[in-house]
């Protein structure tokens, strides 16, 4: 009979761990698709803007951390967008696109919490702010006859990223509004030089400039992206907006990439073993 209630009780002590697991162990995931706006000027393919339709997906996951008495967050965000463009004449057509893959870290001020706010924070408002290390790969494409009319793009930066959420309650309801902006702040980016062909760069070897250090000053860049979590019954629906401008001045070639995104989709909170 004891060896029968002290296997009950562990039972239930095994349970009750089960339940209330650390909160670096909550983790949150979050895909979004979307559609909207391009932008897009390459001076190394045309000296003409290119405007169309911009597709993304982003695919987000956040956790609390142990890191600094766990008031540090880690963020993994993959970012894949393609556009379909044409020139100002509408007789040409460009297709654009690529992968930014990004690993970030944030401070939560005043002992906030911005992974899951609505649970684990006692504020409506929350902030975090920190580094994040990011990397593209890309490219550009003109349907037109040419020597060169494609262009890569590729860089490997360090991001200064700010996070804000506000619970926002109607009726009982916690409706979760996220803010998050990155701005690039140092790396290395490629780019051919001015005049010079992928067969001079590649299949001859004459690199030329072709590894740059980015910084504000030749690539003035700014990442935004709002969202709204709209809670119906167990499942949590998102919608938001993405806005990225990407500039860059290397090797005397310009280049911008302006898109404006609506998104939608789900996101759910997970316990990692």
């Amino acid at each position: 009979m004891a060896t029968v209630v002290m296997l009950l009780l562990s039972l239930c002590v095994y349970g009750q761990e089960t339940i209330t697991l650390p909160l670096n162990k909550e983790s949150l995931h979050s895909t979004m698709i979307g559609v909207g706006g391009a932008n897009i000027l390459d001076t190394y393919l045309s000296p003409y803007n290119y405007t169309g339709t911009d597709i993304r997906i982003q695919r987000e996951t956040q956790r609390m951390t142990t890191l600094w008495g766990g008031r540090v967050s880690n963020q993994l965000l993959i970012d894949v967008n393609g556009a379909i463009n044409k020139n100002h004449v509408r007789n040409i057509k460009e297709y654009a696109g690529g992968i930014r893959y990004s690993q970030g870290w944030f401070y939560q001020f005043a002992g906030g919490n911005t992974v899951n706010p609505v649970e684990r924070s006692s504020s409506p408002w929350n902030l975090a702010a920190g580094l994040a290390a990011s990397g593209y790969l890309g490219g550009i494409y003109i349907d037109r006859s040419g020597n060169n009319p494609a262009q890569a793009k590729a860089d490997l930066m360090i991001d200064l990223s700010a996070m804000a959420t506000y619970d926002m309650v109607i009726a009982k309801h916690h409706y979760l509004w996220r803010y998050q902006v990155a701005v690039p702040l140092m790396g290395i980016a490629f780019s051919p030089n001015y005049g010079q062909s992928y067969y001079e760069a590649f299949s001859l070897g004459q690199s030329d400039h072709n590894v740059v250090f980015a910084y504000p000053g030749n690539m003035p860049s700014m990442r935004h992206r709002l969202t709204l979590d709209i809670p119906i019954r167990r499942t949590i629906l998102r919608v938001g907006y993405v806005a990225q401008f990407n500039q860059s001045t290397f090797n005397h070639l310009k280049y911008h990439s302006y898109t404006h995104d609506f998104m939608i989709g789900f996101n759910k909170y997970f316990y990692r073993r």
